[in-house]
């Protein structure tokens, strides 16, 4: 029964780290990785003169209309907004009976 109680005290936490995560990578690993992974391949062409032709970096969680985004911010938005009203609640409650 104990961890029924960590997990819903702490799940809002761990899902911003893990959409934190997901925009780390998607946004500065992801790129990063990408230019430098391209630098190497193109090297050798451009060595011979060659126009290289490779695509930019397109962040993954912005396809489709950056559902990603309005799905999590809904989710940490609205549970934010009702944390207030449940550490009141506990609040109430542990002042009744102490």
């Amino acid at each position: 029964m104990n961890i029924n109680k960590t997990i819903n005290r702490h799940w809002r936490d761990w899902a911003a780290i893990v959409y934190l995560f997901i925009c780390l990578c998607d946004f500065f690993v992801g790129p990063l990785w990408w230019n430098l992974l391209m630098f190497d391949a193109c090297a050798d062409v451009l060595a011979a003169g060659q126009d290289c032709k490779t695509s930019r970096w397109e962040p993954l969680t912005l396809q489709a209309g950056a559902m990603l985004h309005l799905s999590f911010g809904a989710i940490l938005g609205a549970t934010a907004w009702r944390k207030k009203d449940e550490v009141e609640i506990h609040n109430n409650r542990t002042d009744a009976t102490s």
